[in-house]
């Protein structure tokens, strides 16, 4: 999901658009949340077996306010799930936000990754403080691109794939996941075969 289009199609739209031309918009979160929460999917939480962690976007959560139905989807397929410090409306930015995570020049690559990641990454080690290493793989789900490319960053700068099995990406991935009618192992961890 790009936030950005999100915000701009339930937010800003409400400010531009004519009301006589507005149509009814809904968050993704919102209609994943009735997908997952109503049954139609077969789902199998135990397929998500493993520590998950949830970052929360900047503009979805603190912007537009969208904070539990995404909590909910993942209490319900990843009986690991553990909060992050500091989560929800009081969650820290992935340190890419505003455009930083796809800037490329100078050394903003090195400021990502050794000062705006910092307290993300100290998120991250947080949640996972009780099995930190490489014998237990984790999942950190970042329903944002922008946030999945500042911490797929995070974990290469830090080279943290090998020294604690992390995996990273979004809400729908750990759906598909959990789908029973999808292979198994649709999320990839360090070591596994393709």
């Amino acid at each position: 999901m790009r936030p950005h289009a999100h915000k701009a199609l339930t937010v800003i739209a409400d400010r531009v658009i004519p009301f006589e031309y507005q149509v009814p918009r809904e968050s993704c979160y919102v209609t994943l949340h009735d997908i997952v929460m109503s049954g139609r999917l077969k789902l199998d939480p135990s397929r998500n077996n493993f520590p998950v962690t949830l970052h929360d976007p900047c503009n979805i959560v603190r912007l537009m306010g969208i904070v539990e139905p995404q909590r909910e989807i993942v209490r319900k397929i990843a009986p690991m799930f553990r909060e992050m410090p500091c989560h929800g409306v009081d969650n820290y930015c992935c340190g890419g936000g505003s455009g930083f995570a796809i800037m490329t020049r100078n050394n903003i690559e090195q400021w990502r990754g050794n000062i705006s990641g910092r307290k993300k990454m100290w998120q991250i080690g947080e949640a996972f403080k009780d099995c930190l290493g490489p014998e237990t793989r984790k999942y950190i789900c970042a329903p944002c691109s922008n946030c999945k490319g500042q911490i797929r960053e995070l974990l290469e700068h830090n080279d943290l794939y090998t020294k604690n099995n992390f995996a990273y990406g979004g809400l729908v991935e750990l759906i598909v996941n959990a789908m029973v009618n999808v292979n198994p192992g649709f999320i990839k961890f360090e070591g596994e075969e393709e």
